[in-house]
Parts: C-alpha cells; sequence; structure tokens
C-alpha cells in the first residue's frame, strides 16, 4: 500500500470514526489525482481550471450556472443590458453574505472590478470595461467600451467577487495568504488547508442565500487512481473527480456509476504561418498526408479520445452547427498532387525537396504530448518528409515566438467555454495559440460575434467563424480527449454540454452540490 493511500486512509478514518456518523453527516469525499492546487483563494490558486473551479465553491461571481451551464443568479438576482449593450444594470441579491458575517454588496462588486484592473487575474480579462460603479448597496452599474455578447456568459460568469473589506489594503493579493483571504460569498467556506497533502475540507454555509447545500461538508483528498478506486468501491470516498477513461469499464463493472463526456480540449497541430505552412494549400495538404484516425487509434485507445471536428467547435458545443466540416480524410495521393502544385517533388528515393533541396520539418511540443508528436513524425517520414522533432521544457516551448525556429508544433487547446475570448486562442500570439492572420475573415466573423445585438445573430456569425476555420485550418484539430468521473451514488454527477463556469470538462462544478 502506498504511503500516500495509507495517509488518505488514516484521514478518511479519522473522519468516519465512531460514533458512526449518519450518511447524510458524513463528508463528501472528492479524489484528485493531482497534488496540491493551492490555496482557495482568487490568487493563490494554481493556474488551472480545476484549482479555479475548487476557488469556486468559496467564491461566487454576480452570475452563475445552473446544471445545464445556463447563466442563472449568482450574486446578482437579476440583470438586464442596454440596447446598444454598453450598460449593464445589476441588482444584488440582499441575502448574500460573506463568511465572516458581513453583507455583500454593489460596493464590493465594483471594487472587485477596480482591484483586479490593478491586479490582473488571469481567468479573466477587463480590457473592455470602461467602469464599475455601486450606485446603492443593491444597484451595480458595469459600463463597456464595446458591445460585447458573451458578458453574461463570459466576464459576468467568470469573475469571483472579492470583499473590499478584506482586501481593500493588500498591494500583492498574490502574497496575501492569511486564513481571510479565502473570505468568499459561495456555499462552502475553507475550514481547513493542507499544502503537503494537497487536502481541503470545506464547511456548508447553511444560510447560503442560493439554498442549504446538501452536504455539510466536502473534504478534497489526492489520491492516485488505483487508490482512489479501492476507496470508491470500499465506500471511503464518494467521487474520483478525474477518473482515467480506460478504466472506465472496470469500474463500472464493479457496480460503480461512471459518466463520460468529451473534453472539447483538443489535441492540434498548430501551424508556423510565417514559414511554408502560410500557403493554405499546404495546410490541406499536410491534413491529408495524415491519418488522424491512426493516430487517434493509437494515442487514445478504448475510448480515450474521439477524432476532433475540422471547425473549431467540438461535438457537444451549444455553439457548433450541426453540419459536416471537411474532414481532410486521409488520402496520400491528393496530398501528393497538392505539395507538387506548390513546387515540391520527391526524389529517386521518395524524399520530399524543393528547389533542389530536400525538405525537414521542424517538429516541437512538450512531454505530454511525446506519443503524439511521435506517431505524427513517424507518419510524415513515412509520407516522404525529414523530421525534425524535439521535446521542450514547458517553460522553453511557452517562450518560442511566432515565426520561431518551428513548422509544427503540437499543443492542447480549449475550445471551450462562452466564445469571447476564442479570438486571444486563435489570432493572439501565445504559445498555445494559433498564431493565425490570413486574410483577416476569421477575425471578422468573431469581432461580428462578439458584438452581435442579438443571440440569434451572434450564433450567425459563430457558425461562419466554424466553417471558414474547417477551410482554413489555422490549426490542424486531432483527438479531443474523453474525460470520466465515477461516483457511489450519494451525488448525481453530469458533465455540462460545454464546460463548466469558463469550459472546465469536469462533472463536479458547484451546482451539483446545490438545491435544484
Amino acid at each position: 500500500m502506498s504511503g500516500l493511500f495509507r495517509i488518505a486512509l488514516l484521514t478518511l478514518a479519522t473522519l468516519l470514526s465512531a460514533p458512526v456518523l449518519a450518511q447524510e453527516d458524513r463528508p463528501l469525499i472528492i479524489t484528485d489525482s493531482r497534488a496540491d492546487r493551492g490555496m482557495l483563494a482568487p490568487y493563490l490558486h494554481t493556474r488551472n481550471g480545476i484549482a479555479y473551479l475548487y476557488m469556486t465553491y468559496v467564491f461566487d461571481s454576480l452570475v452563475s450556472q445552473d446544471r445545464q451551464g445556463r447563466p442563472a443568479p449568482g450574486l446578482a438576482a437579476s440583470w438586464t443590458i442596454s440596447a446598444d449593450g454598453l450598460t449593464a444594470e445589476l441588482q444584488m441579491d440582499g441575502r448574500a453574505s460573506w463568511h465572516d458575517g458581513r453583507p455583500v454588496t454593489a460596493r464590493d462588486a465594483a471594487f472587485t472590478f477596480a482591484y483586479m484592473a490593478r491586479h490582473p487575474y488571469p481567468f479573466v480579462s477587463l480590457k473592455n470595461v470602461a467602469g464599475a460603479e455601486a450606485l446603492s448597496d443593491r444597484h451595480l452599474r458595469i459600463t463597456l467600451k464595446s458591445r460585447d455578447a458573451g458578458l453574461v456568459s463570459g466576464l459576468l460568469t467568470a469573475l469571483p467577487i472579492l470583499p473590499e473589506h478584506v482586501y481593500a489594503a493588500e498591494d500583492a493579493p498574490e502574497r496575501f495568504t492569511a486564513p481571510e483571504a479565502a473570505t468568499g460569498s459561495g456555499p462552502y467556506r475553507l475550514a481547513s488547508y493542507d499544502k503537503a497533502q494537497g487536502r481541503y475540507m470545506l464547511e456548508a454555509v447553511p444560510d447560503h442565500y442560493a439554498g442549504a447545500p446538501k452536504f455539510t461538508r466536502l473534504m478534497i483528498v489526492t489520491m492516485a487512481p488505483d487508490a482512489a478506486i479501492r476507496a470508491l468501491r470500499g465506500g471511503e470516498v464518494d467521487v474520483i473527480s478525474d477518473l482515467p477513461v480506460e478504466r472506465a469499464a472496470g469500474v463500472e463493472a464493479q457496480g460503480l456509476q461512471v459518466v463520460r463526456a468529451r473534453s472539447g480540449h483538443v489535441t492540434k497541430i498548430a501551424f508556423n504561418h510565417q514559414g511554408m505552412f502560410g500557403a493554405r494549400t499546404l495546410r490541406q495538404a499536410l491534413a491529408q498526408a495524415l491519418d488522424r484516425l491512426a493516430i487517434l487509434d493509437i494515442t487514445a485507445p478504448n475510448g480515450a479520445g474521439a477524432l476532433a471536428e475540422t471547425g473549431y467547435f467540438q461535438q457537444g458545443s451549444p455553439w457548433r452547427e450541426d453540419r459536416t466540416d471537411p474532414v481532410w480524410p486521409h488520402d496520400p495521393a491528393i496530398a501528393a498532387t497538392l505539395f507538387e502544385a506548390q513546387g515540391f517533388a520527391r526524389n529517386g528515393t521518395g524524399r520530399w525537396q524543393r528547389d533542389g533541396a530536400p525538405v525537414t520539418l521542424r517538429l516541437i511540443s512538450d512531454e505530454s504530448q511525446a506519443r503524439v508528436a511521435q506517431v505524427v513524425a513517424d507518419q510524415l517520414e513515412g509520407f516522404g518528409f525529414g523530421v525534425e522533432l524535439r521535446l521542450m521544457e514547458r517553460t522553453a516551448l511557452q517562450a518560442v515566438p511566432p515565426g520561431g525556429d518551428y513548422d509544427l508544433l503540437i499543443a492542447s487547446v480549449s475550445t471551450t467555454g462562452d466564445p469571447g475570448d476564442i479570438a486571444s486562442r486563435v489570432t493572439g500570439d501565445a504559445w498555445s495559440a494559433d498564431r493565425y492572420a490570413g486574410d483577416g475573415r476569421i477575425a471578422a466573423a468573431l469581432e461580428a460575434a462578439r458584438q452581435a445585438a442579438t443571440p440569434e445573430e451572434r450564433l450567425a456569425h459563430l457558425r461562419a467563424f466554424q466553417r471558414l476555420y474547417a477551410e482554413e485550418l489555422p490549426s490542424l484539430m486531432l483527438i479531443d480527449p474523453v474525460m470520466a468521473s465515477a461516483h457511489g451514488g450519494r451525488i448525481v454527477l453530469e458533465f455540462m454540454p460545454d464546460g463548466a463556469r469558463i469550459g472546465i470538462p469536469t462533472a463536479i462544478d458547484k451546482s451539483a452540490f446545490l438545491p435544484e
């Protein structure tokens, strides 16, 4: 038995020891295979989606989500948007209070906007916010620089509201580690946090304005998958948040319940658009030179992934048009014809050359995508290209500039959540972005969607973007990994259609713990 498993079970035994707790009084125990996620406060949790999600158990936002992922009242009981889309009037829920008992007011919300403008929080962008003003304790007004069709389902859902009386004096929130930093307004308060063990105990707020949580306590413990499966089978834990999908069938065979969903966090090949793959024809040629189904079968067997859609939005996304985008099927003959039309030729050994010189493609990735990168390299070499494969440290990969020393880059990117930040993922300069400008049509479609006056108009522009993406191939989407969670029946779990909050592919959004 591993040391980690022994520690986890000793902790659980202490919690569940005599007198035996009634089922409804037992903590709901959630396992996480990763280590410490940081303190559950906005500037202190680690920079990943699950850590952000845990933080939302403690901190509420102005707009929440229901179990289907639709906007629902949060700290704001209601809201209206002006006809020009530049002003939002929000009425705060007067029942909301901070965990120290003080009321949540519009002044706290206005303070949060100003504070996060000075101290940027990586999971939200305030660049389009002109100002936030508390007109009274209950009335908040937000003004924008330009219309944002995703204001409610994007920014207002993502932004955790801070207590002014706690944070006003803090000039370095990333170093504010006192227990008061976790003073939120969410349905759970942070009772204890063990950084060394990556373990959290959260206590329910019984008079929470959204209703008393279903469980009086939540416990999050670090536990490796094998240990977690044994503990779930033995009734010592209740939820495995990140069950390896290849283990799902075996877990179900033991009488436990499993939920699955495509993650929308796609593994892709990004092109260096300042090099040879600035030509769309060559991107389309490479797409048909590769056998994406074989890549899927080799690197994500036993249902661990699905073939990704080429049109950016993946199956299950509410933004995706129900149509067949170009799939660019594996067709080496067509691929060869396209390369030849662009001045490539095969020499006597079948090696591709251009202007008389052999062509070597520079392929980069990090260790997390090493298997995919190797299969892609093997296929390209089988097609006749030389390939220089470099597996880099993540920090080094993140430092590679646009137009840098590569032709192809394999990365994972989220396609989920409100589409408000798609432009940064497609036209932005981040290492995992497409870094694509093209002829401007994609950027124009995304900007039109952002400033759309109606949901129908926005959807039409997003669908135009979907079609353009599949044709232009700013990146070639390869694999949509499948996520799975398991539970023992104390709670009903399901994945939201487009991910939770900011598009996090998880079944343990806090709405699962609140009254329907």
